[in-house]
């Protein structure tokens, strides 16, 4: 393993084997130690279409030249997970697999009433049969007012609730899945990075330490145009990683999705040329304000904007010489 030693808090490791836990077959749940929060950052990647062609995730490894130590990607109401994608994604589990899980059109309330327990069996009797530990974040971005499943103190949207029926939901999920014996399943609670009025406070929906394994964070740089303005990598993600620390002293954060725009490509925003994505990635890499990141996952997509880390010779080139050390 190719270790690089990035100033992101302190000495930070590019890591490519598997996070902590035990098989399936364990009873056994570990909790990380507030050491293992502090001592490196593993870097992981989302790229479209790795889930039935695995090379894709390989060849972003092979453009910064060191391993990829997360492969995260998507998963809908249905699914059943973990199975045979997720094993050529773990490499032999010297890769985590992170999930978000978009639980449909589906009520906190019916959750939590355990009409969804036939659903959660066929995932519990696959993650037994997993041999690895796997990192699942429910209701992904849940706190964001464009989701149809926000939890709002009127419980009023399609697919959601109260903030109590929602912390309901989320204890019943956990708690159901861990006693049909799917202890290997990591449970990551992952509001996006926004705090403006219309986001739901995340200390309202908090379900508790004992129904979480890893606090997660998503933000993105949309660059400039309509509501969105050019922001550093601190500026999106500091004050919600404030907030969500506050909700526990020793649990690992991970950036599950980050990326930037191309400030020179013309992709719905006006085109930049005050800014470079190159320095962005570098900064990122740079900054020190985020003592308890233990993973940072990059949005690795063109989609409504170029997240991609190549996006320009300068940006890849800034990811090289940040993992590579």
């Amino acid at each position: 393993m190719r270790r690089a030693y990035l100033p992101l808090v302190i000495a930070v490791t590019l890591a490519a084997v598997a996070g902590t836990g035990l098989p399936a077959a364990s009873a056994t749940r570990p909790r990380p130690s507030p050491a293992a929060t502090s001592a490196s950052v593993k870097f992981g990647a989302y790229v479209p279409g790795m889930e039935s062609d695995p090379q894709r995730l390989t060849r972003v490894e092979s453009a910064v030249g060191v391993p990829v130590g997360i492969a995260s990607y998507y998963y809908g109401y249905g699914d059943v997970f973990p199975g045979p994608t997720e094993l050529a994604l773990a490499n032999g589990g010297r890769r985590d697999v992170l999930i978000a899980w978009n639980m449909g059109h589906s009520t906190f309330r019916s959750w939590a009433a355990g009409d969804h327990d036939d659903y959660l069996d066929q995932i519990a009797a696959a993650a037994r049969s997993y041999p690895y530990p796997l990192y699942v974040r429910p209701w992904p971005e849940m706190n964001g007012d464009w989701q149809e499943f926000q939890p709002t103190p009127d419980g009023g949207l399609p697919a959601g609730g109260t903030y109590a029926e929602f912390r309901a939901a989320w204890q019943h999920v956990v708690g159901y899945l861990r006693a049909q014996g799917a202890t290997n399943l990591r449970w990551v609670f992952n509001p996006t990075a926004d705090t403006y009025a219309g986001t739901t406070p995340i200390d309202q929906i908090w379900p508790g330490r004992e129904y979480v394994d890893v606090l997660g964070l998503d933000g993105f740089n949309w660059g400039n145009g309509g509501f969105f303005h050019w922001q550093t990598f601190s500026e999106i993600l500091l004050q919600q990683y404030r907030n969500i620390t506050a909700l526990d002293p020793t649990l690992p954060v991970w950036i599950c999705e980050t990326g930037s725009k191309e400030p020179a490509e013309d992709d719905g925003a006006p085109v930049d040329r005050h800014h470079k994505k190159s320095q962005w990635v570098s900064d990122m890499f740079r900054f020190t304000g985020m003592p308890r990141v233990s993973a940072l996952v990059w949005f690795d997509a063109r989609k409504e904007r170029d997240w991609r880390l190549d996006s320009s010779s300068g940006s890849l080139l800034s990811f090289r010489k940040a993992l590579q050390g």
